[in-house]
């Protein structure tokens, strides 16, 4: 246990020891925690935070639509709720609707994969 000193202008010195214990560097953060002994000190993280703007979630749903019905929702997400035009947020490809599978041809390959998985599991499952 160390002892420090609180100083002119209330400054609180933690012991060099401590400090390169636990890495702490002038300016890093440090959670105050009033208990009933005394005072706790820890080190904290501060994790930045994204405001997502309506422009960054309309880009997101475009670019995240995979089928045409989607793409097309999301325009309408885009423009009801948004206040927005699609045609003007920049994304992956303002033409991908065109190369879109519709929901049914969309549902056919990924049962297609399905299956193909499945197959490939029950010949493994032979071969073990």
């Amino acid at each position: 246990m160390e002892t420090t000193r609180i100083g002119k202008r209330r400054t609180l010195v933690i012991p060099a020891r401590l400090r390169q214990r636990f890495a702490l560097r002038e300016g890093d953060l440090l959670v105050t925690e009033e208990r009933e002994d005394g005072i706790l000190l820890r080190p904290a993280v501060a994790v930045p935070v994204e405001i997502y703007t309506p422009e960054r979630k309309a880009e997101f749903l475009l670019n995240n639509a995979v089928t045409r019905e989607v793409y097309d929702n999301a325009c309408r997400i885009i423009r009801d709720d948004f206040g927005l035009n699609p045609a003007q947020i920049p994304h992956t490809d303002p033409d991908i609707r065109k190369e879109l599978p519709s929901n049914v041809e969309f549902d056919k390959r990924m049962n297609r994969t399905k299956q193909r998985i499945e197959k490939e599991q029950g010949l493994r499952r032979k071969h073990a």
